[in-house]
């Protein structure tokens, strides 16, 4: 696949055909159903040895990404969860090990989290249990395949993002 054929529609000047966009909405939409399915979790959450709950990943990955030591509240933001859920999601972590609450140096009313070594470890593990997933799933693709899908879904990402930031504006 080439990828100039898949510059964005600004960049080409012409609007997408409705029947690709509705097979790419279609793939998207399953590989949400499949990636939240039980046989999924098993394969990523079980060679762990222990049980996870993908809520535990989710808040866990919540704080790795953050640019600055994030809050609850900003925890509760980045998973489109209301802040009470999140508060009880992060007192879960905090009392498990895998993360620690402290105040917020510029601003003592603030907490603000990071995350434990124990945190980190796990965060690791699931990055290794994801990545055997994936050399599985493309075994028999390419080395140019594999670099075109990740090259086209950070595009999608991309432009996802930016979609989020105008609805801001």
């Amino acid at each position: 696949m080439s990828l100039s054929a898949a510059q964005p529609t600004a960049r080409r000047g012409r609007a997408p055909s409705p029947a690709r966009l509705v097979g790419l909405d279609h793939a998207l939409l399953e590989i949400r159903r499949l990636v939240n399915r039980p046989g999924y979790r098993r394969r990523l959450l079980g060679p762990l040895g222990r049980r996870i709950e993908l809520s535990t990943v989710r808040v866990l990955h919540a704080v790795d990404q953050a640019p600055s030591p994030p809050s609850i509240g900003d925890v509760a933001t980045t998973l489109a969860i209301d802040p009470s859920t999140a508060s009880q999601l992060v007192e879960q972590r905090v009392n498990e090990g895998l993360l620690v609450r402290s105040p917020d140096p510029h601003d003592r009313r603030r907490a603000v989290l990071t995350l434990t070594a124990s945190g980190r470890a796990l965060l690791e593990e699931l990055a290794t249990s994801r990545r055997h997933m994936l050399a599985e799933v493309t075994a028999g693709w390419s080395t140019t395949e594999r670099a075109d899908l990740e090259t086209l879904l950070h595009r999608l990402i991309d432009g996802f993002r930016l979609l989020e930031e105008s609805d801001r504006a």
